[in-house]
């Protein structure tokens, strides 16, 4: 069964299902986007959609402050 006839098959049994079974497929659907990898951490573990935008909101605001080194320096450094 594909995506199109389970949404369908979805839509028409919402209604008459009981309300553990609701809370049941919420919680699966909240793990499911919570703990779902989207990349990984510096040393390897796996980071959360959530982490990822947290870390991307931080570059963001040292580039907008200026807190970075260039290229040249960042090789520099390396030596």
């Amino acid at each position: 069964m594909g995506a199109l006839e389970l949404r369908e098959k979805w839509k028409k049994s919402i209604k008459t299902v009981d309300d553990r079974f609701l809370q049941m497929v919420d919680a699966l659907y909240e793990g499911y986007f919570k703990n779902e990898t989207v990349a990984y951490h510096p040393d390897g573990t796996p980071m959360s959609r959530q982490e990822y935008k947290m870390a991307l909101d931080t570059a963001e605001s040292q580039i907008t402050e200026g807190d970075y080194i260039s290229a040249d320096e960042f090789e520099q450094e390396e030596d």
